[in-house]
């Protein structure tokens, strides 16, 4: 009878044992939160001003002006500095260009197009590096 008793407190206190361990397993391990680069940070930036600007195209009227500081888009500093070559320079220009040339336009429908132009420049710039953001930037289009 002491052999049975001795057994079963002890595959009592095995058997809680193993519950604390399980639960110590499943305790999440707190999140590590990435400091984003200043391109990341610029690019965000980019992307709020032309969904402001997608709004007041569909309003009729743009009000804004082209922000220069968008031209540090050469010289942020990237989250992969191995990113900044010879075709990000280029499809940078070409973003830059097409942003530029939304204030030269004064028709609604001009608008439209040049907006939709600059769009389609970050979605070229993002097919060939950093592809993550591309459903993002695909809801900036005007239809």
């Amino acid at each position: 009878m002491r052999t049975t008793v001795f057994l079963f407190c002890f595959f009592i206190c095995l058997a809680s044992c193993k519950e604390q361990t399980e639960i110590a397993k499943t305790e999440k391990e707190p999140l590590i939160m990435v400091e984003q680069s200043e391109m990341a940070l610029l690019m965000n930036e980019m992307f709020a001003f032309n969904e402001s600007i997608k709004q007041q195209i569909k309003e009729g009227k743009l009000h804004n002006v082209y922000p220069e500081h968008f031209n540090k888009i050469h010289t942020a500093v990237l989250t992969d500095p191995t990113d900044r070559n010879a075709a990000f320079k280029k499809d940078a220009q070409h973003f830059l260009d097409a942003q530029k040339s939304l204030f030269e336009v004064t028709s609604t429908e001009e608008l439209k197009t040049y907006y939709n132009n600059a769009v389609n420049a970050c979605i070229s710039c993002h097919e060939v590096t950093c592809v993550g953001p591309i459903p993002r930037i695909k809801k900036l289009f005007i239809k």
